[in-house]
């Protein structure tokens, strides 16, 4: 169970970095919309404004390895939580089989007396 409990903790995570990223992408698109509205007189801002739209592409791409990194180990978790399930599903499985097997001889040989 904590490891539930740290799956939760890591796509909360995961979450805010989307949503960090999706606000970082709304605004680069409103900078480069300004930035390719200005006119000649404003070369100095627009080259300001190229500046920080490349810092935030930056900001961007660190947020998404972090975000792969944070789904990568969720991922793990979850495979290794489902597998150990289907472990135990299928060792439970195995046992009922095998003890209906056995009690459906038990019965067939007491019934043939």
């Amino acid at each position: 169970m904590a490891e539930l409990g740290s799956v939760g903790v890591m796509s909360s995570e995961a979450e805010g970095r989307v949503y960090n990223i999706r606000v970082l992408e709304d605004r680069v698109l409103r900078l480069e919309t300004v930035a390719h509205g200005l006119s000649d007189r404003y070369e100095q801002l627009r080259t300001e404004m190229r500046c920080e739209i490349h810092s935030l592409r930056n900001q961007m791409k660190s947020l998404e390895g972090k975000v792969d990194d944070s789904h990568r180990v969720v991922n793990g978790k979850l495979d290794r939580l489902i597998g150990g399930r289907a472990a135990i599903t299928g060792i439970i499985t195995l046992v009922t089989s095998v003890l209906g097997t056995g009690m459906v001889h038990v019965v067939l040989s007491l019934g043939g007396r």
